[in-house]
This record gives structure tokens, sequence and C-alpha cells, in this order.
């Protein structure tokens, strides 16, 4: 058998509807999962472990409102990416260039996020500004990348490429962070001027890490999408709009993955504030110092690995549903016991379940949402995904930012982030995956 040969995998779902695509290799599925190393250093180091603490203690000056403008900073992003993704997806799918979109976000990401070096004490504006923009090509590179699932997998390994994904994203994270640590020392007790001027590299580091790990991804992934002709005298932006129509016209053929969404939209939301709020939380509640914070984001990267590839391997066998259910229980007693925790030990904990419940949820509805997609519809239905990701995710950063500010303690705040992960219990518990899986075998009617 030659190397070719070996390299290939079994057919997808879009090879099965289209005999001229090329067969989906192993090259191609790695280059996939390269997106996660890249854009996971973004989480990990900007929303989570290292900036958000820069943004609270040196460029606020550890001011009572920074919960508020950090979660402001956090709405702002996800409701623009919300507004567009749907329409901006159903442009992509009717011009076939989904990878084009994909590196218009990639350069958002690379160059908004260098531009961090920028924000130091006393800019709370301009790291604002620059912050939002980033998360808007960091939020929107994640709709488009998704996009691509649906051709490269099938319904006997679509959790296990997206948990394969999610954990190299998690690992990509991990080595990020420990180039960046040798820069961000004693950000949070009084840095001197030189150590500021180091801390402040950070993003750029970021940056060029994004830059260079994310070329296999443009190297290897191949764009399934079939371009349509553009009518005489028509505009893409029309077209975009015609074809989202289009898709609400009969979107009670794909009701199931309407509920899913719905049910999507609002336990996303929690885990959205969870990661934008941890490392304050454990910093302010629970009296983490930096290296404290950095050893307990280094195991949670570490656990979430493990979760994300141990539960892409349950979904393929007891099915997407059944694990989205495990994840959010663990997600709510993370919760809970986050609400309760007094001790760094206990909090420690905490991280092991969050790292868990992160490596899990997100990435099995993901491959849930491949099974329910149509093929040919991908880009934009992942969209509407982009969607149930970002239409509430405002809501729960300035939840907890809200309460925070105005009862002075972080804990009410987190218990109120618990209950976006009971409420989309209930609501995932409606969600049929067989009625789903079949609907997706027929693509929205041609008009």
């Amino acid at each position: 058998m030659s190397s070719t040969q070996s390299d290939q995998l079994l057919p997808s779902s879009t090879q099965r509807q289209n005999g001229d695509q090329p067969p989906v290799t192993k090259r191609e599925i790695f280059g996939w999962c390269m997106y996660d190393v890249a854009d996971s250093a973004f989480t990990t180091i900007i929303v989570t472990a290292v900036f958000a603490i820069y943004f609270e203690k040196i460029v606020t000056n550890n001011s009572p409102r920074s919960d508020l403008w950090w979660g402001w900073a956090a709405s702002i992003s996800e409701i623009v990416v919300a507004l567009a993704a749907p329409v901006l997806g159903a442009i992509a799918d009717f011009s076939g260039s989904r990878k084009k979109f994909l590196g218009a976000c990639a350069a958002i990401i690379i160059l908004f996020t260098a531009s961090l070096w920028f924000a130091g004490p006393g800019t709370t504006v301009l790291a604002i500004t620059l912050y939002v923009i980033a998360n808007i090509g960091f939020a929107g590179g994640g709709v488009f990348i998704d996009s691509f699932l649906p051709g490269i997998s099938h319904a006997g390994n679509a959790g296990r490429i997206s948990g394969l994904k999610w954990a190299m994203g998690y690992a990509g994270g991990l080595v990020c962070l420990a180039l960046c640590l040798p820069l961000a020392k004693n950000i949070v007790e009084n840095p001197t001027r030189e150590q500021l001027s180091m801390a402040r590299l950070v993003p750029v580091v970021v940056a060029v890490w994004y830059a260079v790990m994310v070329l296999p991804t443009f190297l290897f992934v191949r764009d399934r999408s079939v371009p349509k002709p553009l009518p005489p005298g028509d505009s893409y932006l029309r077209v975009g709009f015609r074809q989202l129509a289009q898709t609400f016209r009969h979107i009670r053929q794909y009701r199931e993955l309407v509920k899913l969404m719905i049910a999507f939209l609002v336990y996303n939301d929690g885990v959205v504030t969870v990661i934008y709020f941890a490392a304050k939380y454990a910093s302010t509640t629970v009296g983490f110092n930096a290296d404290e914070i950095v050893t307990m984001f280094i195991g949670l990267n570490v656990v979430a690995v493990g979760g994300a590839l141990s539960f892409g391997w349950l979904a393929d066998r007891i099915g997407q549903k059944r694990t989205i259910m495990l994840s959010l229980c663990i997600w709510i007693a993370a919760i809970v016991l986050a609400y309760f925790s007094y001790s760094k030990t206990t909090f420690y904990v905490v991280a092991v379940l969050a790292g868990i419940g992160m490596g899990s949820a997100q990435s099995v509805t993901r491959s849930l949402v491949a099974l329910f997609t149509p093929q040919e519809n991908a880009a934009e239905f992942f969209g509407f995904l982009g969607v149930a990701g970002k239409a509430l995710a405002f809501l729960g950063p300035l939840v907890f930012g809200t309460i925070s500010a105005s009862t002075g303690s972080q804990r009410p705040a987190i218990l109120a982030i618990g209950s976006f992960f009971v409420a989309g219990m209930i609501l995932l518990a409606f969600v049929n995956e067989q009625r789903g899986k079949e609907a997706a075998r027929v693509p929205v009617p041609a008009e």
C-alpha cells in the first residue's frame, strides 16, 4: 500500500454526495486540528490566564469596575459575531470561499492581538478596543473553521475528530503559556518598569505563535464548498441575506438542530463566562498569586486534553447527547464547589472539574452539529451555531460583572452562572438525536 493510500481515511459525507471530491487524508485532519493549536493560545493567555489579570492589575490599576469593563468588552465582541456570522456563512457557502473568510479572521487576530502591546497603565479604552476587535476575529474564525468538520468526518468518527482538535488546542495553549511565563512574572505584585515592559510582549508572542501554528490549516485543509455563479446585477451580500431567508423558511426540516442550538446558546454562555473570569475569580476571591494561577491553568489544560479525547471517544459510542449531559453535570458540580471554595486546595479541584467540562461540552456539541448539518450549507449552519454561541454569550459576562460590582463579591456572581448550565440541560433533554441526524441527509431545497 502506498503512503498516499495509507493516509486516506473513510469517505466523509461530502464525498458520498460529490464523487469528484478527493478523499480526506490524515494530513487534512491534522491541518484542521492545528487551527485550535493556534487560536487556543489566544483563549488561554489573552482571554483567561495572563492578559485578563494584566488588564485588571496594570491597565485599570485594580479598579473595582474592572470586572464590569472586562464583561462589557467580551459582550460587545460576542454581539458583533452573533449578528454577522449567519449571513457571512451563507455568503461563504454560496461563493465557495470559506477558507478566504477564515484567512480574514486569522489576519484580524494576528494584527490586533499584537497591537495589545500598546496597552499599558491607564489605557483602559485602548485596551478594550483592541481586545474587542481581536476577539471578533477569534470568534469569527471559530465559526468558519468548524464549518469544515462535516466535510472531513462522518457519523462514526465526528466525535473523535472534534475531540482531537480540542485536545490539540489545549495542549497548544499550554505550550504557548509556558513560553509566555518568563515574560509575565510579578504582574500582580507591583511590577518594576522592566517587568512591565516584558509583560507587554506577551500579546506579541501570542500573535507570532498564532501566525506560525495556523499555517498547516491553510496548507493542508481543502475548501470543499462548491462556488455558485453570481446572478447578473446581484451582490454576494444580497445573496447571503436571501440564502438566510430561504433557510429560515425551511427551518422546520431541521427542528432538532434548532433545539440543539437553543440549548447550546444557554449552556455555552456559562462556559464562556467561566473562561473570561476564572483567573480573576481565583485571584480576587480565593487569593491565588500569579504563580499559583499559572500552575492552576497548566493543570486545567492538561485535564482538558484528556477530557476532550475521552469524551470524543465516548460520544462516538454512547451518543453525543448523553455525553453532553454528563459534561454539564460536571460543570454544575464545578460551579457549586467554586461558590463554597475558601481554600486553594478546594479550588484546584474546581479547576480539574472545569478542565473536564471545557474539554468536552463544546467539543461534543460541535460534532453533534456537524451530524445535524447538510454539507451544502455547512458554513451557514455553523454561522447559526456562532449565533447560538454568541447571541447570549454577552449575557453571562454582563451578569457576572454586574453582580460582582453591585455586591462587592464574586461568589453570588459565579453561583448565578450555574443557572445557565441547569437551564441548558433542561433544553437539551428535548433534542431527538436520531431525528436530527436523519434530517441532515436532506439539503435545504433550492428555490
